[in-house]
């Protein structure tokens, strides 16, 4: 009993001590030991202005008025850290053995401003390299001693990050708060920005905190929320920075999530998203392992490597997808402009081509361009100082395979040119979709080698230069049988061509031609004339003929001229075989003329008129007929 007694004596004798110490010590002695602790580990000044406060219940811990901690020795920018006022609470234990044990710090209003100079030292980086904060002595014990910071709370702080070989920017009214129980403890923090009013919510859970302030790597688990989307992050990181590791992110709405960080809308329609396996190396190297990515409806997987330690970050990437739809990137659905409207003269904006360089991969099974529609796509995108030379290796398009190069150049001005070919081409499919002509079938190849500059599509179109051919064997003409027309018969019907070919070359927006030959058993036509790509008019003629032994059979020449948009059909009958028709018939003996009049009547049902003749009636006749076929023909239906 005695020896009990004598226990409890002791207890009671140590529990006052304890309770006289901590009401003797001075607020301003314990400011002095935190404060020497905090030089002692990272260098940097610990400074409290004003009156410093002493509570002891139910902890250890001083309040004072205005704080302020030291920046880096390389920076002049003012202290990192100042705050209004703080409150500091202390394990009362680990105070007396030396060490100091942070149970809770609390900021009001305070400034924190992080600090990167030019090159690259950051000043959160706490603890100096030369010391010991990132190695373990061989007792175990991390360098940093008995620092330990188990709960922080900061409230409306302004937070300014500087890169000073960057770029740099500002947030207010920001919260935050750090839990962390001690040394093999896993740290979480909660951080709230509101960059332009609508809350900006991180989460992350380090396994080892005083770690990753050494510069360690270490586990570190992440959640962003903000304006509906998500970023989640599952791996390892360092502050210099390293990161390595599972990335989901979920964006509902991409233009409410840039809203929300105050930044200027994406122009990306529609929800988008990323994941995969993501590292990012202290050099600057950033890979995507695995990754999936959706963006304008559209969902690619993709492996790619960004290097971003140069002039501009370099790419290298290989893309794949089912469909792919480019329409909303093209604006007005694919169309340059409405054909009534004539080519856009709004400003080509080619700046994205001196975003990056590199060289990219995409493999697609179709590509939805709007005014075309390619199918299965096999294609690489090399970029240099402004300048994209997409190569096409696989691109079916209107049944047929394409291949060649087409490039996009903005290094003095925006240029554009084009060298493809085209086999296995589908007249049918081509001409309807871009033409609204249905009736011209058959299989072919073509070949076209354009170049064009401007700052518009009107510049471009203008300035068209360059040349292509097309050579397409047996087809067909649905509507129209050409041979009867010419002999006098015309109705429906279909034209079976043996071969349908010409070339063309193209000087400053103006297509010529002068070999176009479409060839049937009995019927010849060829046409020659030019079509204004850039002002959209043609003046084309047209002229089929019947095959006879001394090329002087029947023929019909059409006129076509005008606007893309209103076309005028000409039947140029006073031109038939290079000849006057009327001076032809004024030739031969009036029993001649009575008998083919007869004839024509009745083959033609032609009748003349009181005050119209029958030369007169026959060419109304066949205009008339010519006009409405050849329109059909040459119009779509």
């Amino acid at each position: 009993m005695r020896l009990i007694r004598i226990l409890l004596m002791v207890v009671v004798v140590v529990v006052l001590g304890l309770v006289a110490l901590v009401v003797l010590l001075p607020g301003e002695k314990i400011a002095k030991i935190a404060a020497d602790q905090v030089k002692a580990q990272t260098g940097r000044e610990l400074s409290f202005d004003g009156k410093v406060g002493l509570s002891w219940y139910p902890v250890l811990g001083v309040s004072t008025g205005a704080v302020t901690l030291g920046n880096a020795d390389w920076s002049d920018a003012g202290p990192m850290f100042r705050a209004e006022s703080a409150a500091i609470g202390v394990d009362a234990m680990s105070l007396i053995g030396g060490d100091i044990r942070i149970t809770k710090i609390e900021a009001v209003r305070p400034e924190v401003l992080l600090e990167v100079a030019k090159d690259g030292r950051a000043n959160w980086e706490l603890f100096p390299e030369s010391g010991a904060a990132t190695e373990t002595s061989a007792s175990g014990e991390s360098g940093l001693g008995g620092l330990v910071l188990e709960s922080l709370n900061i409230r409306d702080a302004k937070l300014r990050y500087v890169d000073h070989g960057g770029e740099s920017f500002e947030i207010s009214d920001v919260d935050a708060a750090l839990r962390w129980l001690g040394k093999g403890k896993p740290a979480e923090v909660d951080l709230t920005l509101r960059p332009a009013g609508d809350e900006v919510s991180l989460n992350a859970v380090v396994s080892d905190l005083e770690g990753l302030l050494g510069g360690a790597v270490t586990n570190v688990q992440a959640k962003v929320r903000a304006a509906g989307a998500s970023v989640d992050f599952d791996g390892r990181a360092a502050l210099d920075p390293q990161v390595a590791g599972m990335l989901d992110a979920n964006v509902p709405d991409p233009d409410a999530l840039m809203k929300a960080l105050g930044l200027a809308p994406s122009g990306v329609a529609g929800p988008a998203g990323i994941k995969g396996e993501i590292t990012l190396t202290k050099e600057g190297q950033f890979s995507l392992r695995n990754g999936s990515i959706t963006a304008f409806g559209n969902s690619l997987t993709a492996q790619a490597d960004v290097f971003t330690n140069g002039p501009r970050p370099v790419v290298n990437a290989q893309f794949s997808a089912g469909g792919l739809n480019l329409v909303p990137l093209m604006g007005s659905g694919g169309e340059s402009a409405p054909s009534t409207a004539g080519w856009s003269k709004d400003p080509i904006d080619a700046s994205a081509l001196g975003l990056i360089d590199g060289e990219i991969g995409l493999s697609a099974e179709s590509i939805d361009l709007g005014s075309a529609k390619l199918g299965k796509t096999r294609a690489i995108v090399a970029i240099k100082n402004s300048r994209a030379v997409v190569t096409l290796r696989e691109a079916h398009i209107y049944d047929g395979v394409a291949s060649g190069k087409v490039v996009a150049n903005n290094r003095k001005g925006f240029s554009a040119r084009a060298d493809v070919s085209i086999a296995g081409l589908e007249l049918q499919k081509l001409l309807s979709e871009t033409a609204g002509v249905t009736r011209l079938s058959g299989k072919g190849k073509a070949d076209i080698s354009v170049l064009a500059s401007g700052k518009s599509m009107h510049a471009l179109m203008n300035s068209l230069d360059g040349s292509g051919s097309v050579d397409v064997g047996q087809g067909k003409i649905s509507g129209i049988d050409l041979d009867r027309l010419l002999r006098g018969q015309p109705g429906g019907g279909t034209t079976v061509f043996d071969a349908l070919s010409g070339s063309f070359v193209i000087k400053k927006g103006i297509l010529s031609n002068d070999d176009l030959l479409l060839s049937l058993p009995s019927v010849i036509a060829k046409g020659a004339g030019t079509v204004g790509i850039g002002p959209r008019n043609i003046d084309y003629l047209f002229t089929p003929q019947l095959r006879s032994e001394t090329d002087d059979g029947l023929a019909v020449p059409v006129e076509i001229k005008g606007s893309w948009d209103n076309p005028q059909f000409i039947p140029r009958l006073d031109k038939a075989l290079g000849r006057d028709v009327d001076l032809e018939i004024d030739k031969v003996t009036d029993k001649a003329k009575s008998e083919v009049k007869q004839k024509l009547e009745e083959k033609l049902g032609v009748q003349s008129g009181e005050e119209q003749s029958v030369e007169d009636a026959l060419k109304q006749k066949l205009e008339d007929k010519a006009v409405d076929k050849l329109k059909n023909l040459l119009g779509g239906n």
